[in-house]
């Protein structure tokens, strides 16, 4: 047990996003700030709702709508929390399938959350972006 609530908060609720396979994105979107940035490593000109900035709990809805509505979560293995205080590294290995291709990327994937006055104000995340292109059926 730690003794940041921060870390105890990211710890179920990714417990429970693997849990579920992903149907937990109303919990994870009202641990955001409603002036969230989401950044995702993967380019915006790639045609995927998760590629590129999301600003505003309005852009985060947009992202995991599209995310849901496009992928299916196969796996969520977390590895490791890195507590940094405010700044909470997420270390996991994930795979998802492209819903219309079929395909499948298995990825290493980093999550760092920033968290202001107990919630989330920046998001950010990295994982294989050649992979997910191969999912999408751009490679």
């Amino acid at each position: 047990m730690s003794d940041n609530p921060n870390l105890e908060i990211l710890r179920g609720a990714y417990e429970r996003w693997a849990g579920t396979r992903g149907a937990t994105a109303a919990e994870i979107l009202d641990m955001f700030d409603e002036d969230v940035e989401m950044v995702s490593v993967l380019s915006p000109d790639i045609p995927d709702a998760v590629a590129g900035v999301h600003l505003g709990r309005a852009g985060a809805t947009e992202y995991f709508d599209g995310l849901l509505r496009d992928w299916e979560m196969v796996d969520w293995d977390v590895q490791q929390y890195v507590d940094g205080g405010d700044v909470i590294a997420v270390i996991s290995r994930c795979a998802w399938r492209n819903k219309a291709t079929g395909n499948v990327v298995d990825t290493p994937k980093i999550d760092v959350h920033t968290f202001r006055d107990g919630k989330v104000v920046r998001f950010q995340e990295a994982y294989d972006t050649l992979g997910f292109a191969r999912a999408l059926g751009l490679v």
